[in-house]
């Protein structure tokens, strides 16, 4: 024992790491291993404390050090509960955010050992059009570091006047392994004024296509309902719903847009925790549907579709009223709730797990994960061998244990050339579509008339493509090539022109998944 202390000190002096240390004998009896007591453990904790305080030479601030403990002891029980500390809340800039007095940015996050990762952008703001993607690192805000360590603390951070910008600089891994720093001139905006409905069409003369973006806000349900009435007046008899990307929001708001498909008192979602206040029942309270729109649906989910948008495609696959089509979805249902501490504090802590109306569980496994493994396994193909089970109200089985399993799935779109991500990346598909719109936009007629045929002259590639090359970019040329930079910049075009109404619609038209989900019809008719 005492020359294993010596080999300790030695090895710390000159700066060695552990792995430097000698390994046990083989002849030594591995020890026998038991669960340990919350006493043991506070007792362990009460030590490390004190061996800081008297040995480490530097003066430390005795809460910065319980706080970071408290911060990492809640990260380590899932990858949703977070800490607020009391010295980072500006509890007045908070009130005039929460009363609107203040904009969020549309852009969402998520933390992974303290740095902030995008999630998603809000659909139909301008931050949407920016090329800022789903894991790239937030590193500066205005040219400061980012202090904040909970995705509530950034969002007030990053807050104010409407109208005003923030310049977030990023860094992004490309696929090919290398890093990129990017600058985004983001402008604060009330991404909830913009509908979460922003494309409602006939896709022929009797089917027809509804996206919704986002469950947030308060006038989703109504949105939905008045594009369903508008479609029935134009003769729609089956209806493609398209949830893709769609990253949840107000549980409430998701059991009203089922019930524009399901009757009054059916079951939505059900909750469940160690406490009372986790139990719930969420049933539809006032149903739209009528006997006329028992017509087929079809529902369009993908590794975006998460929270309340899961509740809703979960709850039409129980209920046998919808075909679900597309890939597993991202797998998050929880229920949080915030605790106040004695010094200001605030934990966010999950209390319970939400499932379908059968009992599916939607929240993937986080247990044995890193919080970088959770959010990236949301990506990864994932299959229903071995994973629970429940029965349709038609008998059908449906899995569980993560996400929400379609019942037609399709393959992954393929991901872009290279070259695209480059371009997006210089911003020149926006710039050049902003320049295009502002010389020949009068050109291009009304929404209505460019999406019933999206497409622009042969001569905008070779114009794009010089555009590129000035400025330091290569776009090859080819039939394959072509396909994609003529894609790319009909959407832009569209969304500069018209918003996100403009991208989806011309989506509508031109995306290969939306037919493929016309073909679904009919796998199961309609209600039990």
């Amino acid at each position: 024992m005492r020359e294993l202390r010596a080999t300790i000190a030695t090895a710390l002096l000159l700066g060695g790491a552990v792995s430097q240390l000698p390994a046990q004998s083989a002849a030594t009896p591995a020890p026998v291993t038991r669960a340990r007591t919350a006493a043991e453990d506070l007792q362990l904790f009460s030590q490390v404390f004190n061996q800081i305080r008297v040995n480490h030479p530097d003066s430390l601030d005795s809460h910065r050090l319980f706080m970071a403990a408290i911060q990492a002891m809640v990260q380590a029980t899932d990858p949703h509960s977070y800490v607020i500390p009391a010295v980072r809340l500006v509890p007045g800039k908070e009130e005039q955010l929460r009363s609107g007095k203040l904009n969020p940015i549309p852009v969402d996050f998520f933390f992974v050992g303290g740095t902030p990762i995008v999630s998603g952008v809000a659909a139909g703001t301008e931050a949407s059009r920016m090329d800022i993607l789903p894991g790239d690192e937030l590193v500066a805000a205005d040219g400061e570091p980012v202090r904040a360590e909970s995705p509530v603390e950034l969002e007030i951070q990053l807050s104010g006047p409407r109208g005003t910008s923030v310049t977030l600089v990023f860094e992004r891994r490309r696929s090919d392994g290398t890093y990129v720093t990017l600058t985004r001139n983001v402008k604060r905006e009330r991404f909830s004024e913009e509908t979460a409905v922003p494309a409602a069409v006939l896709l022929d003369d009797t089917t027809g296509y509804i996206r919704i973006t986002t469950f947030a806000g308060t006038k989703v349900a109504n949105d939905l309902r008045s594009a369903v009435e508008r479609l029935d007046k134009q003769g729609m008899r089956r209806l493609v719903l398209d949830l893709r990307g769609n990253g949840g929001g107000s549980v409430d708001e998701a059991a009203s847009v089922a019930g524009e498909f399901l009757t009054a008192g059916t079951v939505v979602y059900t909750s469940e925790g160690r406490r009372t206040a986790a139990v719930d029942t969420g049933k539809v309270k006032r149903s739209f549907w009528r006997s006329e729109r028992d017509y087929p649906l079809v529902v369009m989910i993908d590794d975006g579709t998460a929270s309340a948008s899961e509740l809703v495609a979960g709850a039409l696959q129980d209920h046998d009223r919808a075909v679900i089509v597309g890939q597993p979805s991202f797998g998050k249902s929880l229920m949080m709730r915030g605790f106040p501490l004695s010094d200001g504090s605030v934990i966010v802590l999950v209390i319970g797990q939400v499932r379908t109306p059968c009992g599916r569980v939607v929240q993937r496994e986080y247990r044995s994960l890193t919080s970088r493994e959770y959010y990236r396994a949301a990506r990864t193909e994932r299959d229903t061998v071995g994973r629970p089970t429940c029965k349709s109200d038609g008998g059908r089985t449906l899995y569980g244990g993560g996400g929400i399993f379609p019942d037609v799935r399709v393959r992954r779109t393929v991901d872009p050339p290279n070259w695209f991500a480059r371009v997006n990346e210089l911003e020149l598909p926006l710039t050049w579509a902003g320049g295009y719109v502002t010389e020949r936009g009068e050109s291009l007629g009304t929404l209505d008339a460019f999406a019933s045929a999206p497409t622009l002259p042969d001569a905008v590639l070779a114009d794009f493509r010089s555009f590129a090359t000035a400025r330091g970019a290569s776009v090859p040329e080819g039939s394959a090539d072509d396909a994609v930079l003529r894609l790319l910049l009909v959407r832009t075009v569209a969304a500069v022109k018209w918003g996100s109404a403009g991208i989806y619609r011309v989506d509508a038209k031109l995306d290969p998944a939306i037919k493929d989900a016309t073909a679904q019809f009919g796998k199961f008719s309609g209600r039990p």
